[in-house]
């Protein structure tokens, strides 16, 4: 699919791959900190998006070679299967690739006529549904050789993985601690709630907080360096990231400067979590998002208000998959108040 009207112009299958491309330093540095299973989720989750685009097509009778070469049902999965905490049970993989793939996108109709981002709606129901899965993030031990490391993850990933049980010479323990959340803004965030509380040591909280963000940091600035590659391709829009981490930024800013001890910095709010990705791989969806200049920019500042508040008074400390999803169900609000031009006017 080409678009004569735009200066450069790129068909599915380049801007797919193009963004596949992108992902690859945030993969690498998410592999690096939380170890090879990372990897083995990714692959994992694409098979598994490949499977039901085929099955789905078959049953729509569908030309599925034709569908399947534009690589969009790939990226899906590689965005899902990124997007999982460590060593998540196969078959809560399979639950959410369901709904990204039959559920989000062929349910409306395929690819281009879906409303929701789907790897978020996929995301979002594991993580009402499985809350305990969804929040057991634990970085990797690094004392094991490669293929142990492959083993090991093999082994806890597909046949050995119980939340109520923890194998001895397993690389995480299974059983979530405390504190063990998506990221390490919900530490933070008991941590200042519980500021004055002498049960819980303050010392612990902050030796791990720094250990968990320092990763996160990482995480965020590799995919950051991508989202730059795709802004420099012009595969994305910049109006959306751009308006996303000022507005998140300019409200965490305000807030944090407010009352320090109760509110997260700006920096850990754009450094943390799945900011980044979000900013640039999720939120640019060209299928979601609005078709205007100006809706852009107005989409891009409700993604960060929603990011912002979802953060600091709800129970889920990311909250970008819902911040997403309840952006993609105004984009047709944002498009029948801000019209497009007619063709070879100026876009608005």
């Amino acid at each position: 699919m080409n678009f004569p009207n735009i200066y450069i112009s790129y068909s599915i299958k380049k801007i797919m791959f193009l963004v596949l491309f992108a992902c690859i330093p945030g993969i690498c540095t998410k592999c690096y900190f939380f170890g090879v299973n990372v990897l083995l989720q990714i692959l994992f989750s694409i098979i598994i998006s490949l499977l039901f685009e085929i099955i789905i097509l078959i049953i729509r009778r569908k030309n599925f070679k034709l569908y399947l070469c534009d690589y969009s049902v790939i990226v899906t999965g590689v965005l899902f299967g990124v997007s999982l905490p460590s060593f998540i049970p196969w078959w809560i993989i399979v639950i959410g690739l369901f709904f990204s793939i039959i559920i989000a996108k062929h349910l409306y109709g395929g690819i281009g006529q879906n409303i929701f981002n789907p790897a978020m709606l996929g995301y979002a129901v594991l993580l009402v549904s499985f809350p305990l899965y969804m929040t057991n993030w634990k970085e990797s031990n690094n004392s094991f050789s490669l293929i142990e490391n492959v083993q090991q993850s093999f082994n806890i990933i597909f046949s050995k993985n119980s939340i109520y049980t923890v194998k001895e010479n397993s690389i995480v323990p299974i059983v979530p601690e405390f504190f063990s959340q998506a990221t390490p803004l919900n530490d933070i965030r008991i941590n200042s709630h519980f500021h004055y509380d002498t049960v819980l040591s303050t010392s612990m909280l902050f030796n791990k907080n720094i250990s968990a963000q320092k990763s996160w940091t990482w995480i965020n600035i590799s995919f950051l360096f991508g989202g730059l590659f795709l802004l420099y391709k012009n595969v994305i829009c910049w109006r959306i990231p751009c308006s996303f981490l000022i507005s998140l930024g300019f409200l965490s800013t305000i807030t944090w400067f407010f009352n320090q001890q109760l509110f997260t910095s700006p920096t850990v709010h754009l450094l943390s979590g799945g900011t980044m990705i979000c900013a640039f791989f999720i939120a640019t969806d060209p299928v979601t998002t609005a078709c205007s200049n100006i809706g852009r920019i107005i989409l891009g500042i409700i993604i960060g208000f929603l990011v912002w508040i979802l953060r600091n008074y709800s129970v889920y400390p990311d909250s970008i998959a819902f911040s997403i999803l309840f952006s993609n169900m105004l984009v047709p609000l944002i498009d029948y108040f801000i019209r497009l031009s007619g063709y070879g006017n100026k876009n608005i």
